[in-house]
């Protein structure tokens, strides 16, 4: 009997073997696993504790063993149901599983260990209700094969309640041998379920996989040797060919370049030199569309060798895409030019080079002036215009761009002597000679252009454009159209300027600035009757700044209001200090610009300013030129009468040089008529004198004063006081003074030039 119930223990065994070599086959089943190892430890549960009980069932061995055999035979049955709840889809977590089975063991082993009898029982019905659950579970959840596995379990279970039932200690050789059969049965077909239902999941996971390459837009397509042994729909709808992976042909569709490098990467992929390349590519399809392909390679195992799967996309509409943003960003849609950034990096390659080139920055003249008359549309129009002009005529190597609303750049490689750069500015003046016909109506462009050299000019792009550009500036002073080659000077008068103008608003709010006095006497007598105040700018670090060089910075800025308060404050402070000194006070003159009046409130300034120093309006005098008159005549006017009014004295500075009118003199309230040095100068010759003749014989009739300026000789002076001058101002006369000594002037004896 105990070798029949080793034998049986055996068998029961192997199956469970069987099952676990299964379950390393399909590690994803580990429905196959737990069974096996519920057969194993059932066939070690049968030995331990029937086959081979000792015969003194109140031995320490006998207790032993009964133990090791209760807790393999609860671990089968926790294999089984383990087992049955992953096949079917329920949960099943062992440490919730552990306290039932601790309890099936103490419900076992207390009967057990005072009768042996009791606990075969227990174990019996414990195993049975295992068994039937295991049971439950597949019947509910299965078809045809899983209810015969069902039923198998239910079998399982009657033949372990038929164990105490035939046998207390259920020794019965019937149990036995129905148990053989059953569990064997069981086994297999266990096992076979277990291939079954692996076999149900490759298949699934096989459509899936057909599914996904068959309808996926990435192109599948493996190729060995340069011949198709598969290609998915997306291939085929790719290269535009039928249903037959034969038609992929992919020599028919790629270029020399794209098969060469398809071949080499290849070779590379099939030698185990690179694991997966990236590629892109473009092809034509059989209708002879050129598409752009992007992709990525691999090497991978095939039936009768190594073989290269290429996985591919369609990147037509993003290769289009991205050509078309870096043609926007690269090049100008109104005139189909490069832009700035595309001239640049042109020049950034080209100076990489090495060999010589010019740069010609040109600017359109009073371009706004087309736009604000004509309108934009018509502005466009003559901008394409002029595109096409350059473009036909530079020589095919050049490039040309346009780099801002009306500034064009111009490459001109081979450029390196004076004669050939005396040549380019020859050649660009000329093609601007002819008008330009727009919408039917010929236009006259002028244009300012300025011309640097690679390499005398600038070692990189940026600093040759910088430089063309400079010298484009210094052309646009000059009328009409000028072309410019730069000159080192240029720059650094620019750079000059620049300083200027961001060193200036701190030098106003630190005042550093002071006046000088430029004396103004009468004719014949030469008594002092005045001063015209001077600015001077007095730099700190740099020394003394030409006003030629900071007025009209401050004009620029639009700092020249806040210039021309500090000089009305410094020589009302001067005044005032001369007064408290006992100083008799002559009329001290202070020049106004013309962007000044541009403030409403500037008589307003002028007169609180005044006031508050102490000073009355009738010891200053307003020098405004003929610019500030003729350019601002509707604010000038309002603003003169009124400092007229509070006897504030009203000069019209440099006359003879603009285009005054006799009606313009005769509106402006002036006092005093100030004839330009470029009257003076060429002073004793007939017609220079007939002209200051006539202004002092028109200022006489208007009953104004009549200085004459830049009187530097005696000739000048005498002839100026022949002629009519009322006031002889100039360095024959006196040099203009500091604060002080313009204040020694005045309390001097009977003030005369010295």
């Amino acid at each position: 009997m105990t070798g029949l119930l080793l034998i049986s223990s055996s068998l029961i065994a192997l199956l469970g073997l069987t099952l676990l070599m299964l379950a390393r086959i399909e590690p994803g089943h580990r429905h196959i696993g737990d069974w096996g190892w519920s057969h194993i430890c059932l066939a070690g549960g049968l030995a331990l504790g029937v086959a081979l009980v000792p015969p003194d069932v109140h031995s320490l061995h006998y207790r032993a063993q009964a133990t090791v055999a209760v807790v393999l035979t609860l671990a089968s049955i926790a294999f089984e149901l383990s087992g049955a709840a992953r096949y079917v889809g329920r949960p099943w977590r062992w440490r919730r599983a552990a306290p039932l089975f601790a309890l099936a063991l103490v419900l076992i082993l207390a009967p057990a260990l005072l009768d042996p009898r009791y606990g075969v029982r227990v174990a019996a019905a414990i195993l049975t209700l295992g068994a039937w659950t295991a049971a439950a579970w597949l019947w509910r959840a299965g078809d045809g094969p899983e209810r015969f596995v069902a039923a198998l379990f239910i079998g399982s279970g009657l033949v372990h309640l038929s164990g105490p039932l035939l046998d207390p200690l259920a020794r019965s050789a019937i149990t036995h041998v129905l148990g053989t059969y059953l569990h064997s049965v069981l086994a297999m077909s266990l096992i076979l379920l277990s291939v079954r239902r692996a076999h149900q999941a490759t298949t699934t996971m096989q459509g899936r996989l057909h599914q996904l390459y068959e309808q996926s837009v990435q192109g599948m397509l493996v190729v060995r040797d340069q011949r198709i042994l598969f290609a998915n729909p997306a291939v085929r709808r790719i290269f535009g060919v039928e249903t037959t992976p034969d038609e992929v042909d992919r020599s028919r569709y790629l270029s020399g370049d794209a098969a060469a490098a398809a071949a080499e990467r290849h070779r590379q992929l099939l030698a185990g030199e690179r694991d997966g390349v990236e590629w892109e590519a473009d092809i034509r399809r059989r209708d002879g569309r050129v598409i752009h392909l992007r992709g990525h390679s691999s090497a991978i195992d095939w039936p009768d060798g190594r073989a290269v799967l290429e996985l591919m996309l369609d990147d037509t509409e993003r290769q289009q895409a991205r050509l078309a943003l870096e043609r926007q960003a690269l090049h100008d849609e109104l005139t189909n030019l490069p832009n700035r950034h595309a001239a640049m990096a042109r020049l950034d390659a080209l100076t990489a080079q090495g060999e010589p080139f010019a740069v010609v920055s040109a600017d359109l003249d009073r371009f706004q002036l087309v736009n604000e008359s004509l309108g934009h549309e018509f502005g466009d129009a003559l901008l394409r215009a002029v595109a096409e002009r350059l473009r036909a005529a530079l020589p095919p190597e050049a490039l040309l761009a346009r780099l801002g609303e009306d500034q064009f750049m111009a490459v001109l490689p081979g450029v390196a002597s004076a004669a050939q750069v005396e040549q380019a500015r020859q050649q660009w003046r000329s093609y601007f000679d002819e008008p330009f016909v727009v919408a039917g109506r010929p236009v006259f462009v002028h244009v300012s252009c300025g011309l640097a050299c690679y390499p005398e000019h600038g070692p990189d792009g940026a600093a040759l454009l910088s430089a063309a550009d400079v010298a484009m500036h210094r052309a646009k002073q000059q009328a009409g159209t000028t072309v410019l080659a730069y000159a080192p000077e240029m720059i650094q008068r620019a750079r000059a300027r620049l300083d200027i103008e961001q060193a200036l608003g701190a030098a106003i709010a630190a005042e550093e600035f002071f006046l000088e006095y430029q004396p103004k006497f009468a004719a014949r007598s030469r008594q002092l009757a005045g001063f015209e105040a001077l600015v001077r700018w007095q730099r700190p670090g740099v020394g003394r700044v030409s006003p030629a060089d900071f007025i009209p910075a401050a004009e620029l800025t639009g700092q020249i209001g806040a210039l021309g308060e500090l000089v009305l404050r410094i020589a009302l402070r001067d005044m005032a200090a001369w007064q408290r000194d006992g100083a008799q006070l002559l009329p001290v003159a202070i020049n106004v610009s013309p962007l000044q009046f541009r403030d409403p409130q500037l008589a307003e300034v002028i007169l609180r300013e005044a006031v508050a120093h102490g000073i009355e309006p009738r010891w200053l005098d307003v020098e405004v030129t003929e610019t500030a008159a003729i350019g601002h005549l509707d604010q000038v006017l309002p603003q003169l009468a009124q400092l007229r009014a509070a006897q504030v004295g009203v000069s019209f500075d440099d006359f003879g040089t603009g285009q005054s009118s006799l009606t313009l003199l005769r509106r402006l309230p002036i006092s005093t008529l100030k004839l330009d040095r470029s009257m003076i100068d060429p002073l004793p010759e007939p017609k220079a004198g007939a002209v200051v003749r006539a202004a002092c014989v028109l200022g006489q009739s208007l009953a104004l004063q009549i200085v004459a300026e830049g009187v530097e000789t005696e000739v000048q002076a005498a002839e100026s006081e022949r002629l009519g001058c009322t006031h002889l101002q100039g360095f024959l006369l006196s040099r203009p003074l500091s604060a002080s000594a313009a204040q020694a002037l005045l309390t001097g004896p009977s003030p005369r030039p010295s």
